[in-house]
């Protein structure tokens, strides 16, 4: 008998399995770079393996919109944006014409580029993008080369690959992968949000060779751990855990509509985080009460240009309509150099981001707005503004949502008032927070950057995990003084960082008064459950 073989990973997906691995290696396989002198062949080449791509990816959608909704299809229009996009177009073309590359060698030389792009930026979410890229050239490169490979799975298995795009996953029947472990990839990935909606739980970080291939495997999701070859007293246990959970979720479903009230009568508001449209049907599946916030970044990634009123307008329009009444807190954009928009900087943490560049670039700034008080008129809207450190920052956003509500009336243009919310993700923000409670209608407490601020420590730097605590009590008194000044104004607070989701707070949180707590759609039915248990 083999001897147990432990390894620690990352949480992708919570959950837990216990099955024989099947190991998906893709070797070492390299494009061939020739040398052409014929570049109009190269570039027709091109052109229909791109065509070829965006029809695949069409199928690719309308399978993950059948097996786990339209929420989840949005994926692949997203990488079918990547083979529209004009920059990597005509980097490929420029590396046909100029380089004289074929155009799998191309292909591959500009994926890397943006690849290496995107995967270097702080923020886990833009990393995400790489490996969208990744998934895009690989599908090119195959449609050139004539290769194709097929998933040969004939009973359930735990899946472990050193990464795994969304069109691969959507490839298998999902009743025969009881689990993912991979070496590379984040929580925000692609191909992980989408197992996390199918049920399936990853572990990320984990390298399983090819001589495990076969072996027996057990996975936790939740602690991200990957036991190979377990003992048998290992095997009991999780098979109890696994018996545990399908009862469990079975039962968090009785919490859907049902009002998250604490057994002494005290009503905590729950709301779901989304990032567009993609999320809000989870986000109503899973029975939140409203959107407490959408990230509206995805109006300006993946462009050149920026984003007009009108594309504003429809997208929001959109969310509010799909959401039929509920509340819907729209995040102004919280973009800066961390997130891979405007030129590098030094600490970008601490530079030209936010409402920092939305307050000296009011091009960019007063047609959000406009498209916010247009999309007012189809729900109930409000609008949060982040990085909040000052009383003159929301005077100058007060300047310019008149000048926005101004241009409207002018031309005509239906549009309504909305709720303003101010995010308190500094300690200058807490520390004055008596004075914006007077200035907003309500606030929502961003702990993440709270913490990463008050710490003074960069919260996407590894190396310094050991020092980032968001238990700490310089934070949580930041937090509770927030919510007394809040409420001696008269205005309701939310959390809507990580801390809204952490179980072993939500206590606290509460006891300290919060109004409402916004997690990400699939923690909504546990939170639930929490707070109805609680006195």
């Amino acid at each position: 008998m083999s001897e147990m073989i432990e390894n620690k990973g990352r949480s992708g997906a919570p959950g837990y399995a216990l099955g024989r691995l099947f190991v998906y290696e893709r070797g070492s396989y390299r494009p061939p770079h020739i040398r052409i002198k014929d570049t109009d062949i190269e570039l027709e080449r091109f052109e229909s393996a791109k065509e070829a791509a965006i029809e695949s990816l069409k199928e690719a959608s309308e399978r993950t919109g059948k097996r786990a909704g339209a929420a989840n299809a949005e994926i692949f229009k997203a990488q079918q944006m990547i083979l529209l996009d004009e920059d990597y177009n005509v980097r490929i073309g420029v590396n046909i014409v100029s380089g004289h590359m074929n155009a799998e060698w191309a292909v591959s030389e500009a994926s890397r580029y943006f690849y290496e792009r995107f995967s270097g930026m702080r923020d886990e979410g833009v990393r995400a993008k790489a490996m969208d890229i990744k998934d895009v050239a690989n599908r090119l490169i195959r449609i050139l080369t004539g290769t194709e490979f097929v998933f040969d799975i004939k009973e359930p298995v735990i899946l472990a690959a050193s990464y795994l795009s969304p069109s691969e996953l959507v490839q298998i029947d999902s009743e025969m992968i009881k689990a993912l472990v991979l070496l590379e990839g984040s929580a925000y990935s692609h191909v992980v949000i989408l197992a996390k909606t199918i049920g399936i739980p990853v572990v990320l970080g984990v390298d399983v060779c090819s001589g495990s291939n076969g072996h027996e495997a057990v996975i936790d999701g939740n602690t991200g751990q990957v036991f190979i070859d377990p003992d048998d007293g290992l095997k009991d246990r999780y098979r109890s855990l696994i018996d545990e959970e399908k009862v469990h979720s079975l039962k968090l479903r009785d919490y859907i509509g049902r009002d998250a009230v604490t057994k002494s009568g005290r009503k905590v508001s729950v709301y779901a985080n989304i990032s567009g449209i993609s999320g809000a049907d989870m986000a109503l599946e899973n029975g939140c009460e409203g959107i407490g916030l959408t990230r509206t970044e995805f109006m300006f990634l993946d462009r050149k240009t920026m984003p007009s009123e009108e594309e504003h307008f429809n997208a929001y329009k959109d969310i509010v309509l799909k959401c039929s009444g509920k509340r819907v807190v729209f995040r102004t954009l919280d973009l800066g150099a961390d997130k891979g928009f405007g030129e590098i900087e030094e600490n970008p943490a601490l530079g030209r981001r936010a409402i920092r560049i939305c307050l000296t670039n009011s091009e960019i700034f007063i047609p959000q707005l406009k498209g916010l008080l247009r999309a007012a008129v189809y729900g109930d809207v409000a609008i949060l503004y982040p990085m909040i450190t000052s009383v003159d920052e929301m005077r100058c956003i007060a300047d310019l949502l008149n000048e926005a509500d101004d241009e409207l009336t002018r031309a005509g243009v239906m549009h309504d008032s909305v709720k303003q919310g101010i995010m308190i993700e500094t300690p200058a923000a807490a520390m004055i927070s008596d004075e914006l409670a007077h200035m907003a209608d309500f606030f929502s407490i961003g702990t993440n950057d709270l913490t990463q601020f008050s710490l003074a420590i960069d919260r996407q730097n590894k190396d310094l995990a050991r020092f980032y605590n968001p238990y700490h009590e310089g934070v949580l008194k930041m937090i509770a003084l927030t919510i007394e000044n809040a409420h001696k104004a008269g205005i309701e607070v939310t959390i809507c960082g990580e801390l809204a989701a952490d179980l072993s707070i939500t206590k606290r949180l509460i006891d300290m008064g919060v109004d409402a707590l916004s997690v990400s759609p699939a923690s909504i039915l546990q939170l639930k459950e929490l707070i109805c248990s609680l006195d």
